[in-house]
């Protein structure tokens, strides 16, 4: 399975919006994470964890840090046609839960380790099924 049948659109706030409005985008579209554009390119991304982490774990004020503060960049990107296995991987070495998918070049969406996970026993449980040896008939 490859990671465009089971990615998601991203969503894009400008870099100089407060943290505070950012999670209200995000929840307003109950979405975990948002895309960071500046001057039409997109320059990061901001999750929860960061808002939890260097916001309110630091006691900031969330209407005064703008999302290019707390964003995480660079982006880590996967191709659209790469195996959601490889997206997987590059997620557990990275340390991440999200990559930005990538297609000629353009971002077209993001990928998330629970989409991931979600999928993950189909794809097993149909390379399984090519692989097993056929046991109803006897071999000569």
């Amino acid at each position: 399975m490859q990671v465009k049948e089971i990615m998601h659109t991203a969503t894009k706030v400008s870099s100089d919006i407060s943290t505070s409005e950012a999670a209200r985008v995000m929840d307003k579209k109950s979405i975990g994470s948002v895309l960071i554009e500046e001057n039409d390119e997109i320059i990061g991304i901001m999750t929860e964890r960061d808002i939890l982490r260097k916001i309110v774990a630091k006691g900031k004020n969330p209407d005064e840090v703008k999302v290019n503060e707390i964003m995480s960049h660079p982006l880590i990107t996967i191709d659209a046609n790469e195996d959601i296995l490889k997206a997987s991987e590059k997620m557990d070495e990275q340390r991440i839960r999200r990559l930005v998918v990538t297609e000629n070049g353009k971002i077209v969406g993001k990928v998330t380790a629970n989409s991931i996970a979600r999928n993950l026993r189909y794809v097993l449980a149909s390379r399984s099924l090519h692989t097993q040896k056929d046991y109803t008939r006897p071999e000569y």
